[in-house]
């Protein structure tokens, strides 16, 4: 190992031991107290900011000629780290993966309801999380998609509206709630069973109102068939499920949703863009990686998908924002 790299990897350690020396300041201080001090909170996202820039400082010396080293540095800091990140139930779930991936329904739902802890260093915490700007962006681009829905069954009845990956469902029972799909057929379609039961759960009294889909995107890719409960959609939505998909796999079902998709209907996709500032948290604290793309990586797999580029839009979810909405016209 260059005796710069251990250097470099040795004061991230360092930087790992006063943090945690930092966090146990702040618990001695909090106590149980249930206000957010934005003292405590600036104190906290400075100390992890300062652990973020020696890791990543280590991820650009270590770079991909030694894996093995990079990965032992990032399990060791997770070793080290967890125990206090942990203890927010959001960061918590996407480390420990109870589903098999990080950004599962329930993950995704503590975002959108901003659950937190009810006091002390956790509720900090807490606040923290869901003030980064990725957390915001997940938030945002479940707005930009209930608009984007909304706007479009207003004008065409009994439209058929497919939620591909759909998680949760709280997006859907916003749009119940304000009484803006009213007169459209859902199909809430994802691979996850447990998904399906919560956002059963999610939806109350609505849930009678819809098409619940035990479907899986990458089966659908790869048969490149589209299965009855999703063919002939005026509009599909997949909010965060591309952030997974590598591309030959998105292209191909890009395809599939193109041939399957009513003529006339839309597509609406979403993926983190390129540049997502919390992206270093998410990869070393809770081992959430997502594949970024940039505007015109992801504007050309809709190209290489069949779609003319007349037909493409891109937007993000909001001004200056971290998530790519194509909307994709099927002609």
């Amino acid at each position: 190992m260059q005796a710069s790299i251990a250097s470099e990897i040795g004061s991230l350690f360092q930087h790992v031991a006063a943090f945690n020396a930092l966090v146990t300041g702040l618990e001695a201080e909090i106590g149980a107290s249930r206000e957010v001090d934005p003292e405590h909170r600036a104190l906290l996202s400075h100390g992890i900011e300062e652990l973020m820039t020696s890791a990543v400082q280590v991820e650009r010396s270590v770079g991909p000629a030694a894996p093995d080293l990079l990965k032992s540095t990032k399990d060791g800091f997770r070793r080290l780290t967890s125990d206090v990140f942990c203890r927010s139930r959001m960061i918590e779930r996407a480390l420990r993966k109870p589903r098999g991936y990080a950004g599962d329904h329930a993950l995704l739902d503590i975002y959108y309801t901003r659950d937190h802890a009810e006091a002390g260093f956790d509720r900090v915490l807490d606040t923290w999380a869901h003030d980064a700007p990725a957390s915001r962006a997940v938030v945002a681009r479940k707005d930009y998609v209930k608009h984007w829905i909304a706007s479009r069954v207003a004008k065409r009845s009994c439209a058929k509206v497919v939620d591909l990956a759909c998680g949760p469902c709280r997006l859907e029972r916003d749009l119940f709630d304000a009484g803006r799909v009213a007169d459209a057929h859902l199909v809430l379609a994802d691979n996850d069973p447990e998904a399906l039961a919560y956002a059963r759960r999610v939806l109350g009294p609505y849930a009678d109102h819809v098409t619940f889909a035990e479907e899986n995107a990458i089966k659908i890719a790869r048969q490149r068939v589209l299965p009855p409960s999703l063919a002939g959609a005026s509009f599909v939505v997949s909010l965060g499920l591309f952030d997974y998909l590598p591309r030959v796999l998105a292209v191909s079902l890009l395809k599939t949703l193109r041939k399957g998709t009513a003529p006339g209907g839309e597509l609406l996709v979403g993926n983190f863009a390129k540049g997502n500032p919390t992206a270093p948290f998410m990869d070393w604290a809770a081992d959430w990686v997502l594949i970024y793309r940039s505007d015109e990586e992801f504007m050309q797999m809709f190209l290489d998908a069949g779609f003319a580029p007349e037909d493409l839009t891109c937007e993000r979810e909001c001004a200056d924002g971290l998530v790519l909405m194509v909307t994709a016209r099927v002609p």
